[in-house]
């Protein structure tokens, strides 16, 4: 086999590498799904996006998703290395192999890029995820957000929040599972999608969970671990500890919350649901129960005038939440489309938005503060949503 040329077969995906320069993985139907390439790097989600990562300086990084001709020319010199390096070493290549090239040789630019029709044929947009559950398997339970005010959010604005059936979500995944095929291998947790699905009243949602253990496996032994979700404080605060006690018992790992901030006014000016004062309270609820949380903080958030407070109160929210080794807490950095109405609240607060240096340096902050005050519990992780694509 050609010295300069890697091949690393795994059970659902493989990957080809030349020379360490030029390194592709495919999924187990043989769609490309990350590369590196000229030392960039890109991800192919199922949507058909790509995103690109790059360092550019220290501490500076361009993500950004490519437009169609970027994108399409990518994918065709991708699909090009990738035949090129099968050529030179197909012949010496162990038998499993032979199965993967085949499958790999299928695709070509047009045929990944009417994957983007099928994929919005059977979803709505899944427009974030957290970043543990980027290769979750999405399952739309609910479409769009039921709250879809926040005035930083533009997330769900394009779509009406809608609860499924449990025979219109029986057949949604059934398209999700021809959809994405043997690549289904790669998706190791259900998230249950879209923006806080588990405020779906308890009945509705005892169903529907139902539906998703008859059409998969679900628990530690499993392919499937286990269950996530988001849910926003209005919604968590409606739930009791025996209804979180039963989520539990149906295989639901983590709970993901937008706090966003402690303080009461940035939270006001955020137009979130709730109180930080009912997100603490819905997080011991949770946690009672033997739920992990996700707990998650906007980097920036209230301005100049209000950073102190922001960092102040959100610190002291998080002491007072019982968090664990098993609980995470994100630090995302607010990024705010220029027509968002939260532009228009820090005008009326006198408080400009922060600097892209002031919110390096309030994200420093907030991450040593949230390892003071967590000590040895959870862990605390760095949320970019600009380096999402599913």
């Amino acid at each position: 086999m050609a010295t300069d040329i890697t091949l690393n077969l795994q059970r659902h995906h493989v990957t080809i590498a030349e020379a360490m320069r030029t390194i592709i993985s495919f999924d187990g139907e043989g769609r490309p799904i990350v590369a590196f390439r000229h030392g960039t790097n890109y991800v192919r989600g199922l949507s058909g996006e790509v995103l690109l990562k790059r360092a550019l300086a220290p501490g500076q990084k361009e993500r950004r998703k490519l437009p169609t001709d970027e994108r399409r020319a990518l994918l065709a010199e991708l699909l090009a290395d990738a035949r090129r390096m099968i050529e030179r070493i197909e012949t010496e290549a162990p038998p499993a192999a032979c199965d993967w090239f085949e499958r790999i040789r299928r695709w070509d630019v047009e045929r990944l890029e009417a994957e983007r029709e099928r994929f919005h044929a059977i979803y709505k947009p899944v427009s974030i995820l957290p970043p543990d559950q980027y290769r979750a398997l999405v399952l739309q339970a609910t479409e769009g957000c039921s709250w879809n005010r926040c005035h930083f959010c533009t997330f769900y604005r394009d779509r009406a929040f809608r609860i499924h059936s449990p025979p219109s979500f029986r057949e949604h995944i059934h398209r999700v599972k021809e959809f994405i095929g043997a690549g289904l291998g790669l998706r190791m947790a259900i998230f249950l999608g879209d923006a806080n699905a588990l405020i779906i009243p308890q009945p509705r949602l005892r169903e529907l969970l139902r539906v998703v253990h008859d059409e998969f496996a679900i628990g530690p032994d499993a392919d499937f671990k286990g269950i996530y979700a988001f849910l926003d404080i209005f919604g968590a605060e409606r739930k009791t500890l025996a209804e979180y006690r039963e989520l539990a018992a149906f295989g639901v790992r983590r709970i993901y919350l937008g706090l966003e901030s402690g303080d009461e006014t940035v939270f006001r000016l955020l137009n979130k649901p709730g109180s930080p004062a009912e997100a603490i309270e819905a997080v011991r609820t949770i946690k009672a129960a033997g739920i992990a949380v996700g707990v998650i903080l906007l980097v920036g958030a209230g301005g100049e005038r209000l950073a102190a407070e922001h960092v102040q109160h959100s610190l002291a929210a998080l002491a007072a939440m019982p968090l664990g080794p098993e609980d995470i807490v994100y630090l995302s950095p607010l990024i705010v489309p220029p027509d968002s109405p939260y532009l228009a609240q820090l005008q009326a607060h006198a408080s400009p938005p922060l600097t892209e240096t002031a919110i390096s340096a309030q994200l420093e902050e907030l991450k040593r503060g949230a390892r003071a005050v967590i000590g040895t519990g959870a862990k605390v992780v760095i949320y970019h949503i600009e380096e999402f694509v599913y």
